[in-house]
């Protein structure tokens, strides 16, 4: 009993200030906290609900090339379906930057303006390269003593504006052509969502689990909504989407709602978590969200793929699977991976399940406990897999097999991202580029 609530303990002051802040030295002791909750919790809390799965229909034959998605509004809803990507990725090329001490513990986003991208480095310097890796330019808007904090940045490009938040409650504007900083603001908390950009505002999500809605011309509030509090809170980036009339989001309990986008105004909201413990909602990792149409798509790490209406928040229907990573849809199909290597094939409207395939199957990965999945993209004709180990899988979707293996890296890299039908994958002190 003792042992348990020192455990608990430790857990409360871990998750007191958000997953980056740096100010307490308390990151350096997170991986052997992590490895206790690991081992003592997990099989515990999820026990009711695991998830057992087998193969299914696995000599369906998906037809290929899937059709590629061409939607005004698919970044807003997180929609990207299907992308043009070189076929044989054979060469590779590097974008250096300082290592980001912490980049284990969040998840990357790149940026892209044309052909050029933009990231950051350690002291939260943001830098834009051009398609030969050279620096076009770099902005640092931190103090010396911030710099020492080692902020860890979002980004948001809409236009010639770049919106950055960071893990120090700070949010700023900058032109993006120039790197010059238009205007910057400080908020209550820190922020823990992505951002998204919508005209002349944009939304992200702050430590207090309180949704906010900024001025894009000036960073001054327009409006906020305020969710049910955690002390407790999930590691994992929460997701908003947003159509014509209203805005979309999930906070760290689990709960998704629906809000009107011109005054916050409540629509309606939905739990999905089926426990109230401040432990579950620590280790509750939900994917990001999914619009499509007339539902939102989206799952998480505790076996469960729903699929809501939009309009209502009902669930039309929900499948046990384990998966955090973003779904993907192609017409009237999704396209989802389980954390340990399972690709499920399901119909959009109905829910059923098509195929399952497991692509580790015959590879030393299906007997390593500790290899994941960190995030995949869908080409025409193949599934691109990144693992926590460096490679990359080369899916084949019409028979969710694997057709090559790409060492990228010894190390932990991230979901790959797709411009211009190259391959961007980000490590902790350089971008790599595949084409």
């Amino acid at each position: 009993m003792i042992k348990k609530l020192f455990l608990i303990f430790l857990i409360l002051i871990f998750s007191t200030n958000c997953s980056f802040d740096t100010k307490s030295g308390i990151w350096t002791n997170n991986e052997k906290i992590e490895k206790e909750i690991t081992k003592k919790q997990i099989k515990i809390l999820f026990k009711e609900n695991e998830a057992n799965y087998k193969e299914l229909n696995k000599n369906f034959v998906i037809k290929t090339p899937l059709n590629s998605k061409t939607d005004n509004y698919s970044s807003s809803k997180n929609n990207l379906g299907p992308r043009v990507i070189v076929d044989i990725l054979k060469k590779k090329s590097k974008y250096k930057f300082s290592k980001i001490k912490y980049f284990n513990y969040f998840e990357p986003e790149l940026v892209f303006d044309k052909n050029n991208l933009i990231f950051f480095n350690k002291n939260g310097t943001i830098i834009k390269f051009n398609d030969t890796s050279q620096i076009i330019w770099k902005k640092n808007n931190y103090s010396k003593e911030e710099k020492r904090l080692l902020p860890v940045l979002n980004f948001s490009l809409n236009n010639n504006i770049l919106v950055v938040t960071d893990n120090l409650g700070k949010y700023y504007a900058l032109n993006v052509e120039t790197g010059k900083i238009l205007w910057t603001k400080s908020h209550k908390s820190i922020f823990i969502s992505e951002i998204k950009i919508d005209k002349n505002k944009f939304y992200v999500i702050d430590n207090d689990n309180n949704f906010n809605c900024f001025s894009l011309l000036n960073g001054e509030k327009v409006w906020e909504f305020e969710t049910d509090y955690d002390l407790i809170k999930s590691q994992k980036k929460l997701s908003i989407v947003f159509d014509q009339t209203n805005v979309y989001f999930n906070n760290s309990r689990g709960d998704i709602y629906s809000l009107n986008k011109d005054n916050g105004n409540l629509i309606w909201l939905t739990t999905t978590r089926t426990s109230d413990e401040n432990l579950q909602s620590f280790l509750l990792k939900t994917s990001g969200l999914v619009l499509d149409e007339s539902r939102i798509i989206f799952s998480n790490n505790q076996n469960s793929f729903f699929s809501l209406n939009k309009d209502n928040g009902l669930i039309e229907w929900k499948h046990n699977i384990n998966s955090d990573l973003k779904s993907v849809i192609s017409e009237d199909t999704i396209f989802s991976i389980s954390l340990d290597g399972y690709l499920f094939v399901i119909e959009k409207i109905s829910g059923n399940i098509v195929r399952i395939t497991d692509i580790f199957k015959g590879t030393k990965y299906r007997k390593k406990k500790n290899i994941s999945v960190s995030g995949f993209v869908v080409g025409h004709k193949k599934i691109y897999t990144s693992l926590n180990n460096g490679k990359i899988l080369e899916v084949d979707i019409s028979s969710g097999k694997i057709s090559s293996v790409l060492k990228v890296s010894n190390g932990k890299i991230s979901e790959p991202f797709v411009n211009n039908g190259k391959m961007f994958i980000v490590k902790s002190n350089e971008i790599i580029r595949l084409n």
